[in-house]
């Protein structure tokens, strides 16, 4: 029996052998397939672990900035875009000669813009007087430059006797500047026949060359050119907008030349001194292609540059004379003593340029009369005008050397 038991199991062993052989190479296979998956797993972790970050570098881009370029091939006249800027309205004249009142000389201001000119035309249409641009300093470079049409336009006026005032847009950040302006305006007027004044016209503010200079310095500018110009025997004057008297331009200091007012209104408001009103950009003038400034000057000259007026009128007389008209007063004689800082003022208003002094709390003054909202005063020998919100009755204190009532008599 155990004989057959051992043939019988020869018998099987070959399939014995392969079950073996299949067990052990089915674990070589699991155990080199899992080393192969924590090897790659690990090494993930370890790419993951040691990996350099990707950084985003910033693009820079160089811009340049924007630059306004004018027409007529100059992008550094800044005068056109300052003046279409400021042309508020749709105000038209078609008959520019309804605005011929005695007293008053009607006239043009020109420069390149209006391109070429038929003085003759433009004569006989009634203007009396041109404004002609001399010049310019360009607004990026800073350059003097003489208005290309200035030559043929200033002889084309005076042989067509037509009177001839003059201006130079200026954007001077200092007195130098604007005295170099002068100088340049000067020199290149001599030998014409001037009659009208010569303006100092400055339009841009806070930006290209003129950014950060304080309205301070501006003014000096405008005073320095305008002195300039008076010393050279010629008539000064200031030009700026309603908007621009009072908050920019001190007009204080600058009443003392002729004032060019450009507003641009079939009427003013304007309060102040002005002896020349640019009323419109919008002018229809025979002669002229396109629109052009109109003005009015109030005062008239003859053909004859020496027997040009030497008392010539303004449309405004005192603007504070005219505001005192205005307010009604009630006769009063009383002390009244400031409340907290009192502004004492030339005129009864706030809207004008008017401050004489401030004057500190606590301060005693004599009130000479009183409306509903103003009370007029006298300050150290001169008479004013205070608001009532900045006085109060004064009441003089009890001491012991000041009577309560009269004496008993015994």
């Amino acid at each position: 029996m155990k004989k057959i038991f051992n043939l019988k199991a020869l018998k099987y062993m070959p399939f014995v052998i392969i079950l073996i052989l299949s067990i052990i190479l089915s674990a070589s296979f699991n155990t080199i397939l899992n080393m192969e998956i924590n090897y790659s797993t690990e090494n993930n972790s370890l790419l993951k672990k040691y990996s350099i970050p990707t950084y985003t570098v910033p693009i820079v881009v160089n811009e340049e900035p924007a630059v306004e370029v004018a027409p007529i091939n100059d992008k550094e006249d800044g005068m056109k875009q300052n003046r279409q800027k400021d042309n508020r309205g749709n105000f038209t004249v078609n008959d520019i000669k309804q605005y011929e009142t005695s007293g008053t000389s009607l006239g043009i201001d020109v420069s390149k813009y209006q391109g070429n000119i038929n003085w003759s035309k433009v004569k006989q249409d009634g203007i009396d007087f041109a404004m002609i641009r001399v010049g310019y300093r360009g607004y990026g470079n800073g350059k003097i430059v003489m208005d290309p049409y200035f030559k043929k336009n200033i002889e084309g006026a005076l042989a067509n006797n037509i009177h001839v005032g003059i201006y130079f847009y200026s954007v001077a950040k200092n007195e130098m500047e604007a005295l170099e302006e002068a100088n340049f305006t000067i020199n290149a007027i001599k030998g014409y026949n001037i009659t009208y004044p010569v303006a100092f016209d400055l339009e841009d503010f806070n930006r290209h060359r003129l950014a950060g200079v304080s309205y301070e310095q501006l003014n000096k500018n405008a005073i320095t050119f305008l002195n300039k110009i008076q010393s050279a025997g010629y008539t000064a004057m200031h030009y700026g907008s309603k908007s621009t008297f009072g908050p920019i331009w001190n007009m204080n200091n600058l009443n003392k030349y002729k004032v060019w007012l450009a507003h641009y209104t079939d009427k003013t408001n304007y309060a102040g001194k002005y002896n020349m009103w640019q009323y419109t950009s919008n002018g229809i003038v025979n002669g002229i292609n396109g629109r052009v400034d109109l003005n009015i000057a109030y005062f008239k000259l003859s053909t004859n540059a020496s027997d040009q007026a030497k008392d010539d009128s303004e449309i405004s007389l005192d603007p504070n004379a005219e505001a005192i008209k205005k307010v009604p007063f009630n006769e009063a004689n009383e002390q009244v003593i400031t409340v907290g800082t009192a502004i004492f003022r030339k005129s009864p208003s706030t809207e004008l340029d008017n401050k004489i002094s401030s004057i500190q709390d606590g301060t005693i003054i004599t009130r000479t009369g009183t409306s509903e909202t103003w009370s007029k005063v006298t300050y150290q020998g001169q008479t004013g005008y205070i608001l009532n919100s900045q006085l109060k009755t004064y009441e003089e204190p009890l001491t012991s050397e000041t009577p309560t009532a009269e004496p008993n008599e015994s």
